[in-house]
Protein backbone atom coordinates (compact mmCIF):
# COMPACT_ATOMS: atom_id res chain seq x y z
CA UNK A 1 0.00 0.00 0.00
CA UNK A 2 1.38 3.40 -0.93
CA UNK A 3 1.51 6.51 1.19
CA UNK A 4 -1.09 9.13 0.31
CA UNK A 5 1.45 11.56 -1.09
CA UNK A 6 2.63 8.97 -3.62
CA UNK A 7 -0.73 7.41 -4.47
CA UNK A 8 -2.91 10.29 -5.59
CA UNK A 9 -1.38 11.27 -8.94
CA UNK A 10 -3.97 9.63 -11.18
CA UNK A 11 -6.75 10.24 -8.69
CA UNK A 12 -5.91 13.94 -8.67
CA UNK A 13 -5.82 14.01 -12.47
CA UNK A 14 -9.27 12.40 -12.57
CA UNK A 15 -10.62 14.89 -10.05
CA UNK A 16 -9.14 17.72 -12.12
CA UNK A 17 -11.01 16.46 -15.19
CA UNK A 18 -14.25 16.28 -13.22
CA UNK A 19 -13.74 19.80 -11.86
CA UNK A 20 -13.13 21.16 -15.37
CA UNK A 21 -16.25 19.49 -16.74
CA UNK A 22 -19.43 21.57 -16.95
CA UNK A 23 -21.49 18.45 -16.22
CA UNK A 24 -19.24 16.16 -14.11
CA UNK A 25 -22.08 13.70 -13.52
CA UNK A 26 -22.13 12.94 -17.25
CA UNK A 27 -18.37 12.34 -17.66
CA UNK A 28 -17.92 8.63 -18.44
CA UNK A 29 -14.96 6.45 -17.57
CA UNK A 30 -14.28 6.04 -21.30
CA UNK A 31 -14.09 9.81 -21.79
CA UNK A 32 -11.89 10.21 -18.73
CA UNK A 33 -9.41 7.52 -19.87
CA UNK A 34 -9.27 9.01 -23.37
CA UNK A 35 -8.62 12.51 -21.99
CA UNK A 36 -5.71 11.12 -19.98
CA UNK A 37 -4.34 9.27 -23.05
CA UNK A 38 -4.77 5.87 -21.40
CA UNK A 39 -6.48 2.65 -22.32
CA UNK A 40 -9.46 1.61 -20.22
CA UNK A 41 -7.54 -1.40 -18.88
CA UNK A 42 -4.54 0.69 -17.85
CA UNK A 43 -6.75 3.40 -16.32
CA UNK A 44 -8.64 0.90 -14.17
CA UNK A 45 -5.47 -0.94 -13.14
CA UNK A 46 -3.58 2.19 -12.10
CA UNK A 47 -6.54 3.51 -10.13
CA UNK A 48 -6.73 0.14 -8.36
CA UNK A 49 -3.06 0.52 -7.44
CA UNK A 50 -4.03 3.82 -5.83
CA UNK A 51 -6.78 1.97 -3.93
CA UNK A 52 -9.58 3.62 -5.86
CA UNK A 53 -11.86 3.28 -8.88
CA UNK A 54 -13.54 5.71 -11.26
CA UNK A 55 -16.95 5.06 -9.71
CA UNK A 56 -15.61 5.87 -6.22
CA UNK A 57 -13.83 9.01 -7.42
CA UNK A 58 -16.81 10.36 -9.36
CA UNK A 59 -19.31 9.53 -6.61
CA UNK A 60 -17.14 11.18 -3.96
CA UNK A 61 -16.53 14.19 -6.22
CA UNK A 62 -20.27 14.74 -6.78
CA UNK A 63 -21.05 14.34 -3.08
CA UNK A 64 -18.27 16.78 -2.19
CA UNK A 65 -19.42 19.20 -4.87
CA UNK A 66 -22.96 19.12 -3.55
CA UNK A 67 -22.16 19.85 0.10
CA UNK A 68 -19.19 22.16 -0.55
CA UNK A 69 -21.25 24.28 -2.94
CA UNK A 70 -23.96 24.66 -0.32
CA UNK A 71 -21.48 25.52 2.45
CA UNK A 72 -18.89 27.81 0.92
CA UNK A 73 -19.78 28.63 -2.69
CA UNK A 74 -22.13 31.28 -3.99
CA UNK A 75 -23.84 29.01 -6.50
CA UNK A 76 -27.53 28.97 -7.26
CA UNK A 77 -29.29 25.73 -6.38
CA UNK A 78 -30.69 25.48 -9.93
CA UNK A 79 -27.14 25.55 -11.35
CA UNK A 80 -25.91 23.05 -8.78
CA UNK A 81 -28.70 20.62 -9.67
CA UNK A 82 -27.65 20.66 -13.33
CA UNK A 83 -23.94 20.16 -12.49
CA UNK A 84 -24.87 17.16 -10.37
CA UNK A 85 -26.71 15.57 -13.28
CA UNK A 86 -30.31 16.34 -12.37
CA UNK A 87 -32.70 17.44 -15.10
CA UNK A 88 -34.37 20.04 -12.87
CA UNK A 89 -34.13 21.64 -9.44
CA UNK A 90 -37.23 19.89 -8.10
CA UNK A 91 -35.72 16.44 -8.76
CA UNK A 92 -32.49 17.43 -6.99
CA UNK A 93 -34.35 18.89 -4.02
CA UNK A 94 -36.44 15.75 -3.69
CA UNK A 95 -33.32 13.53 -3.72
CA UNK A 96 -31.52 15.84 -1.27
CA UNK A 97 -34.49 15.87 1.09
CA UNK A 98 -34.69 12.06 1.01
CA UNK A 99 -31.04 11.88 2.05
CA UNK A 100 -30.66 14.83 4.44
CA UNK A 101 -34.29 15.27 5.60
CA UNK A 102 -34.21 19.00 4.75
CA UNK A 103 -33.96 21.05 1.55
CA UNK A 104 -30.62 22.27 0.14
CA UNK A 105 -31.56 25.86 1.02
CA UNK A 106 -32.30 24.91 4.65
CA UNK A 107 -29.01 22.99 4.88
CA UNK A 108 -27.12 26.06 3.60
CA UNK A 109 -28.93 28.30 6.10
CA UNK A 110 -28.09 26.04 9.08
CA UNK A 111 -24.41 25.94 8.11
CA UNK A 112 -24.21 29.74 8.27
CA UNK A 113 -25.22 30.05 11.93
CA UNK A 114 -22.35 31.59 13.90
CA UNK A 115 -18.78 31.49 12.57
CA UNK A 116 -15.85 29.10 12.83
CA UNK A 117 -14.30 30.89 15.81
CA UNK A 118 -17.50 31.23 17.84
CA UNK A 119 -18.54 27.63 17.12
CA UNK A 120 -15.13 26.27 18.13
CA UNK A 121 -15.05 28.39 21.29
CA UNK A 122 -18.53 27.19 22.26
CA UNK A 123 -17.49 23.54 21.83
CA UNK A 124 -14.51 24.05 24.13
CA UNK A 125 -16.82 25.63 26.72
CA UNK A 126 -19.22 22.67 26.52
CA UNK A 127 -16.38 20.16 26.86
CA UNK A 128 -14.94 22.00 29.87
CA UNK A 129 -18.32 21.85 31.61
CA UNK A 130 -18.84 18.13 31.13
CA UNK A 131 -19.95 16.35 34.32
CA UNK A 132 -17.20 14.41 36.12
CA UNK A 133 -16.89 10.70 35.36
CA UNK A 134 -18.35 8.24 37.91
CA UNK A 135 -16.16 6.84 40.67
CA UNK A 136 -15.77 3.35 39.22
CA UNK A 137 -14.61 4.71 35.87
CA UNK A 138 -12.18 7.15 37.49
CA UNK A 139 -10.78 4.38 39.69
CA UNK A 140 -10.23 2.07 36.73
CA UNK A 141 -8.35 4.79 34.85
CA UNK A 142 -6.24 5.81 37.84
CA UNK A 143 -5.13 2.24 38.54
CA UNK A 144 -4.51 1.60 34.85
CA UNK A 145 -2.14 4.58 34.77
CA UNK A 146 -0.33 3.16 37.81
CA UNK A 147 -0.07 -0.29 36.15
CA UNK A 148 -1.85 -1.83 39.15
CA UNK A 149 -4.90 -3.06 37.26
CA UNK A 150 -5.31 -6.81 36.91
CA UNK A 151 -8.35 -9.01 36.42
CA UNK A 152 -9.10 -9.43 40.10
CA UNK A 153 -8.86 -5.70 40.78
CA UNK A 154 -11.14 -4.87 37.83
CA UNK A 155 -13.75 -7.32 39.13
CA UNK A 156 -13.54 -5.75 42.61
CA UNK A 157 -14.08 -2.24 41.26
CA UNK A 158 -16.90 -3.11 38.86
CA UNK A 159 -18.77 -5.36 41.28
CA UNK A 160 -19.46 -2.30 43.45
CA UNK A 161 -21.31 -0.66 40.54
CA UNK A 162 -24.46 -2.70 39.86
CA UNK A 163 -25.42 -0.85 36.68
CA UNK A 164 -21.97 -1.10 35.10
CA UNK A 165 -21.73 -4.77 36.13
CA UNK A 166 -24.96 -5.52 34.29
CA UNK A 167 -23.74 -3.68 31.23
CA UNK A 168 -20.49 -5.64 31.16
CA UNK A 169 -22.38 -8.93 31.46
CA UNK A 170 -24.61 -7.83 28.58
CA UNK A 171 -21.66 -6.95 26.36
CA UNK A 172 -19.90 -10.22 27.19
CA UNK A 173 -23.00 -12.16 26.13
CA UNK A 174 -22.76 -10.52 22.69
CA UNK A 175 -19.12 -11.55 22.19
CA UNK A 176 -18.33 -13.40 18.96
CA UNK A 177 -16.73 -16.37 20.68
CA UNK A 178 -17.30 -18.21 23.92
CA UNK A 179 -20.32 -19.27 25.93
CA UNK A 180 -22.53 -16.91 27.89
CA UNK A 181 -20.54 -15.95 31.02
CA UNK A 182 -21.76 -17.08 34.42
CA UNK A 183 -19.87 -14.47 36.45
CA UNK A 184 -18.30 -11.04 36.10
CA UNK A 185 -14.83 -12.55 36.28
CA UNK A 186 -15.61 -14.97 33.46
CA UNK A 187 -17.20 -12.20 31.38
CA UNK A 188 -14.01 -10.16 31.56
CA UNK A 189 -11.42 -12.93 31.33
CA UNK A 190 -13.06 -15.07 28.62
CA UNK A 191 -15.15 -12.66 26.56
CA UNK A 192 -13.95 -9.07 26.81
CA UNK A 193 -10.54 -8.50 28.38
CA UNK A 194 -9.41 -5.89 30.91
CA UNK A 195 -8.57 -3.25 28.27
CA UNK A 196 -11.98 -3.42 26.63
CA UNK A 197 -13.73 -3.12 29.99
CA UNK A 198 -11.84 0.09 30.82
CA UNK A 199 -12.73 1.49 27.38
CA UNK A 200 -16.38 0.54 27.83
CA UNK A 201 -16.42 2.25 31.21
CA UNK A 202 -15.51 5.54 29.52
CA UNK A 203 -18.13 5.07 26.79
CA UNK A 204 -20.88 4.42 29.33
CA UNK A 205 -19.70 7.36 31.46
CA UNK A 206 -19.90 9.69 28.45
CA UNK A 207 -23.27 8.26 27.44
CA UNK A 208 -24.73 8.81 30.91
CA UNK A 209 -23.22 12.29 31.25
CA UNK A 210 -24.79 13.46 27.97
CA UNK A 211 -28.21 11.80 28.15
CA UNK A 212 -30.03 15.13 28.47
CA UNK A 213 -27.74 17.09 26.14
CA UNK A 214 -27.62 15.00 22.96
CA UNK A 215 -30.50 13.54 20.93
CA UNK A 216 -31.31 10.06 22.24
CA UNK A 217 -30.98 8.45 18.81
CA UNK A 218 -27.42 9.80 18.47
CA UNK A 219 -26.49 8.66 21.99
CA UNK A 220 -27.83 5.15 21.40
CA UNK A 221 -26.59 4.54 17.85
CA UNK A 222 -23.07 5.86 18.35
CA UNK A 223 -22.62 4.22 21.74
CA UNK A 224 -23.47 0.89 20.12
CA UNK A 225 -20.91 1.58 17.39
CA UNK A 226 -18.21 2.36 19.98
CA UNK A 227 -18.96 -0.88 21.80
CA UNK A 228 -18.86 -2.79 18.51
CA UNK A 229 -15.32 -1.58 17.75
CA UNK A 230 -13.32 -4.41 19.43
CA UNK A 231 -15.35 -7.10 17.64
CA UNK A 232 -14.96 -5.32 14.30
CA UNK A 233 -11.20 -5.02 14.86
CA UNK A 234 -11.01 -8.74 15.60
CA UNK A 235 -13.00 -9.57 12.47
CA UNK A 236 -10.92 -7.31 10.22
CA UNK A 237 -7.64 -8.80 11.48
CA UNK A 238 -8.89 -12.27 10.63
CA UNK A 239 -10.01 -11.08 7.17
CA UNK A 240 -6.73 -9.50 6.09
CA UNK A 241 -4.85 -11.29 3.32
CA UNK A 242 -1.50 -10.22 4.83
CA UNK A 243 -0.29 -10.30 8.43
CA UNK A 244 -0.42 -6.63 9.41
CA UNK A 245 1.18 -5.65 12.71
CA UNK A 246 -0.97 -3.41 14.92
CA UNK A 247 -0.47 -2.00 18.38
CA UNK A 248 -3.63 -3.85 19.38
CA UNK A 249 -4.39 -2.02 22.62
CA UNK A 250 -3.89 1.46 21.13
CA UNK A 251 -5.73 0.61 17.90
CA UNK A 252 -8.70 -0.69 19.87
CA UNK A 253 -8.77 2.54 21.88
CA UNK A 254 -8.68 4.60 18.68
CA UNK A 255 -11.59 2.63 17.22
CA UNK A 256 -13.64 2.97 20.40
CA UNK A 257 -13.02 6.70 20.91
CA UNK A 258 -12.25 8.34 17.54
CA UNK A 259 -15.93 9.14 16.84
CA UNK A 260 -16.72 10.24 20.39
CA UNK A 261 -16.59 13.85 19.16
CA UNK A 262 -19.95 13.31 17.47
CA UNK A 263 -21.48 13.72 20.94
CA UNK A 264 -19.81 17.10 21.43
CA UNK A 265 -20.65 18.36 17.94
CA UNK A 266 -24.29 17.25 18.39
CA UNK A 267 -24.62 18.80 21.86
CA UNK A 268 -27.83 20.82 22.09
CA UNK A 269 -25.88 23.84 23.34
CA UNK A 270 -23.59 23.86 20.30
CA UNK A 271 -24.43 26.61 17.82
CA UNK A 272 -24.59 24.25 14.84
CA UNK A 273 -25.92 21.08 16.43
CA UNK A 274 -28.89 20.92 14.02
CA UNK A 275 -26.54 21.28 11.06
CA UNK A 276 -24.49 18.42 12.55
CA UNK A 277 -27.57 16.19 12.93
CA UNK A 278 -28.58 16.66 9.29
CA UNK A 279 -24.98 16.16 8.14
CA UNK A 280 -24.78 12.85 10.01
CA UNK A 281 -27.96 11.73 8.29
CA UNK A 282 -27.00 12.81 4.78
CA UNK A 283 -23.21 12.45 4.49
CA UNK A 284 -22.37 8.75 4.27
CA UNK A 285 -18.58 9.13 3.93
CA UNK A 286 -16.65 9.82 7.15
CA UNK A 287 -13.80 11.58 5.36
CA UNK A 288 -16.28 13.96 3.70
CA UNK A 289 -18.09 14.53 6.98
CA UNK A 290 -14.82 15.54 8.67
CA UNK A 291 -13.93 17.85 5.80
CA UNK A 292 -17.26 19.66 5.85
CA UNK A 293 -17.47 19.88 9.64
CA UNK A 294 -13.98 21.35 9.63
CA UNK A 295 -15.03 23.91 7.01
CA UNK A 296 -18.16 24.88 8.91
CA UNK A 297 -17.05 24.65 12.56
CA UNK A 298 -13.26 24.83 12.46
CA UNK A 299 -12.94 21.42 14.10
CA UNK A 300 -13.23 17.78 12.98
CA UNK A 301 -14.81 14.75 14.62
CA UNK A 302 -11.33 13.46 15.52
CA UNK A 303 -10.18 16.74 17.08
CA UNK A 304 -13.50 17.00 18.96
CA UNK A 305 -12.84 13.53 20.36
CA UNK A 306 -9.31 14.57 21.34
CA UNK A 307 -10.69 17.62 23.13
CA UNK A 308 -13.13 15.57 25.21
CA UNK A 309 -10.56 12.88 26.04
CA UNK A 310 -7.92 15.47 27.01
CA UNK A 311 -10.28 17.24 29.40
CA UNK A 312 -11.16 13.90 30.97
CA UNK A 313 -7.41 13.13 31.20
CA UNK A 314 -7.57 9.99 29.07
CA UNK A 315 -4.34 8.36 27.74
CA UNK A 316 -2.09 10.96 26.03
CA UNK A 317 -0.92 8.37 23.47
CA UNK A 318 -4.52 7.96 22.32
CA UNK A 319 -4.96 11.71 21.87
CA UNK A 320 -1.67 11.86 19.96
CA UNK A 321 -2.81 9.09 17.60
CA UNK A 322 -6.17 10.77 16.96
CA UNK A 323 -4.37 14.00 16.10
CA UNK A 324 -2.14 12.03 13.71
CA UNK A 325 -5.18 10.55 11.95
CA UNK A 326 -6.67 14.01 11.67
CA UNK A 327 -3.50 15.20 9.91
CA UNK A 328 -3.53 12.15 7.63
CA UNK A 329 -7.07 12.94 6.48
CA UNK A 330 -5.96 16.50 5.68
CA UNK A 331 -2.90 15.18 3.76
CA UNK A 332 -0.65 16.89 6.29
CA UNK A 333 0.97 13.61 7.35
CA UNK A 334 1.93 10.39 5.60
CA UNK A 335 -0.32 7.40 6.11
CA UNK A 336 0.88 3.92 6.93
CA UNK A 337 -0.79 0.65 6.01
CA UNK A 338 -2.16 0.48 9.55
CA UNK A 339 -3.51 4.04 9.29
CA UNK A 340 -5.44 3.22 6.13
CA UNK A 341 -6.98 0.14 7.74
CA UNK A 342 -7.90 2.04 10.90
CA UNK A 343 -9.55 4.78 8.82
CA UNK A 344 -11.47 2.11 6.93
CA UNK A 345 -12.69 0.55 10.18
CA UNK A 346 -13.75 3.97 11.47
CA UNK A 347 -15.66 4.50 8.23
CA UNK A 348 -17.44 1.19 8.86
CA UNK A 349 -18.34 2.19 12.41
CA UNK A 350 -19.61 5.59 11.27
CA UNK A 351 -21.62 4.00 8.48
CA UNK A 352 -23.21 1.59 10.95
CA UNK A 353 -23.98 4.28 13.55
CA UNK A 354 -25.43 6.71 11.01
CA UNK A 355 -27.70 3.99 9.62
CA UNK A 356 -26.67 4.39 5.98
CA UNK A 357 -27.75 1.63 3.62
CA UNK A 358 -25.54 1.56 0.51
CA UNK A 359 -22.39 -0.41 1.39
CA UNK A 360 -21.00 -0.45 -2.17
CA UNK A 361 -18.25 2.14 -1.53
CA UNK A 362 -17.10 0.33 1.62
CA UNK A 363 -17.21 -2.99 -0.22
CA UNK A 364 -14.97 -1.65 -2.99
CA UNK A 365 -12.57 -0.14 -0.46
CA UNK A 366 -12.39 -3.46 1.41
CA UNK A 367 -11.41 -5.22 -1.82
CA UNK A 368 -8.71 -2.63 -2.51
CA UNK A 369 -7.36 -3.14 1.02
CA UNK A 370 -7.32 -6.93 0.50
CA UNK A 371 -9.94 -7.53 3.19
CA UNK A 372 -11.87 -10.73 2.56
CA UNK A 373 -15.27 -11.79 3.92
CA UNK A 374 -16.75 -8.29 3.70
CA UNK A 375 -20.21 -9.86 3.55
CA UNK A 376 -19.71 -11.11 7.13
CA UNK A 377 -18.38 -7.70 8.21
CA UNK A 378 -21.44 -6.06 6.64
CA UNK A 379 -23.77 -8.40 8.55
CA UNK A 380 -21.95 -7.51 11.77
CA UNK A 381 -22.43 -3.80 11.08
CA UNK A 382 -26.10 -4.23 10.19
CA UNK A 383 -26.91 -6.20 13.32
CA UNK A 384 -24.97 -4.10 15.83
Amino acid sequence: MNHLQRSLTLTEATNDLLSQCDLPASLTIEQCATSLAMSMTSFRRKLAQEESSYKLIQSKFLNELCVTALLIKDIKIDELAIKLGYSERATFERAFRQKFAITPAQFRELSMIGNDHSSHKKLIEIAQNMPPMPGSCRQLLNEKEQNSLDLQRVVEIISKDAIFSARIMGQASKAIYGRTPKSLQEAISRNLGVGAVVNFAIVYAMKDALQDSVEQVIINQYSEAFLLAPKLFQRIRKSLAADIKFDNALTEQVLVFALLGVFLLSHKSAYKHKFMLYSLQGIDDLHSLNHHIRESMGISVYSSSSLMLSLWHIDANLVKQLNHLDKVTQLRAKSSEQDELVLFMLSCLYFSAAGHADFSALEQKAALLNISDFAEIKMQLLHS
